[in-house]
């Protein structure tokens, strides 16, 4: 048999999925004739079928250097760099054919994953919008080009995407799951929770889908119906933990804190887990163990969850042990209204340190939110001790002092308002709202309004421009103490809750 013949056979072993009786007439060949450019292609495609990706690059190389610029062999030479980890290499392939003005779908819906995977997402976008010019109907361009406007916080086109990836491809789940991710992001809650189901009924044993159902009839309130989601996922994958954290959450929203507490603590494991801080310091063993001990009690997540948790710091001291108090550098000042008693002037058995500062030594440390788990908190129990945190008096009186100032006649009633969180929260839709929505509230006769946060968005700072009611002390609230002084001297205060 001649050459000619050999790679013939070869070819049709090739077609017909027999690799190894392929590779095995060719591979030989391919060490003897330097020169065959056909020969090396197929010798390269035999060797990357059966994942023999030194090799195939390699042949793939040799058969370039024949060659130059082939897109057949330059495209699935990039392919097998893929999948061997040379990313960058692969991108640098799949744009010198762009640049060289290859006008192929397969060259730009590459280069348009690869551009995403190295967070390029802006030409990325480019690169898969130019993709799908070329090949409207690829379903998996479309799913991409859904996720990197994702990312690009462009929810609204985002969404149109990954529907018509569905729309073309509705047998691949991925796409169906991203798609009720997006909508749950964007709280069209019923659509994910059919989006999911349709997920659900292709694959019922898909962990993450069972989540997604779980969260989205949370929203909607079919709290029974979420706990069985919930504990669905956990039965498909033990300790998977944020089927344990949605649980516990929804326990808590019904007031079942005795289930709620222990399933919490797998907050620490899920995909948007906090690093724990303090690990050389041992974990506080409970009430049991506090008497003459130092205790490290350090904040988690949000400040908001700082406030509300560092009421258990008094919890501990009252244990008689010394509390160390570890919160965010902007609310040290108010929190430190903690190490003195109100009523004695006496320092307490707490001290406030801001995250970063050095910190005594301590024998045991714990986050602030497993507190309620160790002090066995119910609805019931919830410590609430009046007025936990307060603003220095002097401050206080600096701010009655302003409110006063030029006054004249009835005092009116003093509103406060808050409209936003942290724009950079991954739940900040749920979170903020556009402070004109508070523009019938500004009606009210013989009132005061207060714009009780230091920042502003765009929106939110252009509308204020629009009304002379509303006042804003901005840059006078430097810090959580300042806003705390204020909402002292106010009646009321009406916020969005962060």
């Amino acid at each position: 048999m001649n050459n000619n013949d050999a790679i013939a056979q070869a070819y049709l072993f090739f077609q017909h999925g027999q690799l190894e009786a392929a590779h095995a007439i060719l591979q030989p060949l391919a060490q003897q004739a330097a020169a065959d450019f056909n020969l090396l292609h197929l010798a390269g495609a035999v060797a990357a079928g059966l994942q023999l990706h030194v090799q195939a690059i390699e042949l793939y190389r040799r058969a370039l250097a024949l060659t130059p610029g082939d897109l057949a062999v330059s495209y699935k030479l990039g392919r097998v760099l893929y999948d061997t980890g040379k990313h960058q290499e692969a991108l640098s392939l799949y744009l010198q054919l762009i640049a060289a003005g290859v006008q192929h779908a397969d060259v730009f819906h590459a280069a348009g994953l690869l551009l995403q995977d190295f967070n390029r997402n802006e030409e990325a976008l480019q690169t898969l919008e130019h993709a799908l010019r070329l090949a409207p109907q690829n379903a998996d361009a479309w799913h991409r080009h859904g996720v990197v406007l994702e990312r690009l916080q462009r929810p609204g086109d985002a969404l149109q995407s990954l529907q018509q990836a569905v729309v073309l491809a509705p047998e691949q789940t991925v796409y169906r799951f991203d798609l009720a991710l997006l909508q749950y992001e964007l709280h069209r809650n019923e659509e994910a929770l059919a989006s999911v189901d349709q997920v659900l009924a292709q694959e019922p044993d898909f962990g993450d889908g069972w989540v997604c159902r779980a969260a989205s009839l949370g929203r909607l309130r079919r709290y029974e119906e979420s706990i069985v989601a919930a504990k669905k996922a956990l039965s498909l994958r033990a300790g998977y933990a944020d089927a344990s954290v949605n649980l516990a959450l929804t326990l808590l929203a019904l007031g079942r804190f005795d289930e709620a507490w222990p399933l919490y603590e797998a907050r620490w494991q899920g995909e948007r887990a906090d690093p724990q801080r303090h690990g050389s310091i041992a974990r506080w063993p409970g009430v049991d163990v506090a008497a003459g001990k130092t205790v490290l009690l350090w904040a988690e997540q949000g400040l908001g969850d700082a406030i509300q948790f560092s009421r258990y710091a008094q919890q501990v001291a009252a244990l008689g042990a010394n509390v160390v108090l570890e919160v965010h550098a902007a609310l040290k000042t108010l929190l430190q209204t903690l190490e003195t008693d109100p009523e004695s002037g006496r320092p307490t058995r707490i001290i406030v340190k801001a995250i970063g500062e050095d910190l005594p030594a301590a024998d045991y440390q714990v986050a602030l939110m497993s507190l309620p788990l160790m002090f066995g908190t119910r609805p019931d129990t919830i410590p609430s001790p009046q007025a936990y945190l307060r603003a220095g008096s002097h401050m206080q009186q600096r701010w009655a002092q302003s409110l006063e100032q030029g006054r004249d006649g009835v005092r009116p009633l003093r509103i406060g308002i808050v409209c936003s969180g942290n724009a950079g929260n991954h739940n900040d839709r749920r979170r903020s709202i556009p402070l004109q929505s508070f523009g019938p509230l500004l009606d009210i006769a013989n009132a005061e309004f207060f714009l009780l946060q230091p920042e502003l968005r765009r929106r939110d700072a252009d509308w204020l421009q629009t009304t002379s009611v509303l006042q804003w002390p901005g840059r006078e609230l430097q810090a959580f103490d300042d806003t705390a002084a204020l909402i002292a001297n106010l009646d009321l205060v009406v916020g969005v809750d962060t």
